[in-house]
């Protein structure tokens, strides 16, 4: 990604830690997230990040602090919250008036029209971020017309723009999803007439989502007269997008075998019924114990999200490129569950 231009969007010092290490210029990075701790903000101040995407007053007021502290002009943008609803679960709406994050437009307004106050704070954009796993640009293009007008309102003319991510993938061979190039078009023409030097978007699941898949290792196949269950080694604590959002995963066969179709729920070990990783799932043969099956769509938000519930060690992770293979996350030990425990 580094090496394609691409730069990183970072909510905690140690995301920002992880980008440095990976060796993404400081000058491409943005600091967003709703609750910043001072000594995370110092960090981005310390090491001269692009931006910071400021979610309150008070964060501003810190910020400053800190440019004092460095002698440092720090860039922000300004996340707003432009009360746009878009058809996603709920826990991944993020622009609604209801939700924690952003400015509201009326103290958006006041703390552009007190800016000046400020030494070391430079207002130089508005941010905005509608939720996640979005299939169609019409969101995008009411929260641009919103910016638009509360922008003539106050009398602003943002350098930066900032319209976060989002951007949805196919989970389902029926998803309809708006095509990347159409998404980009529409954006670039409501943006014509709008001035800005440099627009900022976050398609980290587009580019990553589809790229991975779980395997996991059928352990039992359990028929009963109402329902089946194929019982693997993978759980909610390995993958728990379907638990938590009730999401789709298409889960394959890693081999075909001669006997018959079979409808199953997929589920793991983990003690809760709401262990699974599919529900009345259809496979074009039936898995058998010690097959392997294939969990889609699985590198967006799944193994950020594992943990070791249940005391499990979570999974490794190998990069395929054509027929090579690398290990690029070890498997943990039992002993690593309890390390620095005492």
């Amino acid at each position: 990604m580094k090496e394609n231009g691409l730069g990183a969007d970072v909510v905690s010092e140690g995301e920002l830690r992880r980008a440095l290490l990976a060796g993404f210029p400081p000058s491409s990075i943005v600091f967003a997230g709703v609750g910043k701790k001072e000594e995370e903000i110092e960090f981005g101040v310390k090491n001269g990040i692009l931006c910071f995407n400021v979610e309150n007053e008070e964060e501003l007021n810190i910020i400053e602090k800190f440019g004092r502290k460095y002698k440092k002009s720090i860039t922000c943008n300004l996340r707003l919250n432009p009360d746009v609803g878009v058809k996603t679960h709920s826990y991944i709406k993020t622009g609604k008036e209801e939700n924690k994050f952003g400015i509201d437009l009326a103290t958006a307004e006041k703390i552009i029209k007190s800016s000046k106050r400020y030494k070391w704070v430079k207002i130089k954009g508005l941010h905005f971020h509608l939720g996640s796993q979005i299939k169609d640009v019409s969101p995008f293009i009411e929260a641009i017309g919103k910016v638009k007008k509360f922008c003539l309102k106050v009398n602003f003319k943002p350098e930066i723009l900032d319209i976060g991510g989002g951007f949805g993938i196919p989970y389902r061979p029926d998803d309809r999803v708006c095509d990347i190039s159409e998404f980009g078009k529409k954006i670039c023409d409501s943006l014509k007439d709008f001035g800005i030097k440099k627009l900022i978007i976050e398609p980290g699941r587009f580019i990553i989502g589809n790229g991975g898949v779980l395997i996991a290792k059928v352990l039992y196949v359990k028929r009963r007269k109402r329902k089946n269950f194929i019982i693997v080694d993978a759980g909610m604590n390995d993958l728990i997008r379907p638990s938590l959002y009730h999401a789709y995963h298409m889960i394959l066969p890693a081999k075909l075998r001669k006997n018959g179709k079979i409808k199953a729920d997929v589920v793991g070990p983990i003690c809760e019924t709401g262990d699974y990783l599919g529900k009345d799932i259809e496979f074009p043969s039936a898995p058998e114990i010690g097959d392997f099956i294939v969990v889609m769509g699985a590198g967006a938000y799944c193994f950020t999200l594992s943990s070791n519930y249940n005391s499990r060690p979570r999974p490794c992770e190998i990069l395929v490129n054509g027929k090579r293979e690398k290990i690029i996350r070890e498997r943990e030990k039992y002993e690593d569950l309890w390390r620095g425990e005492k």
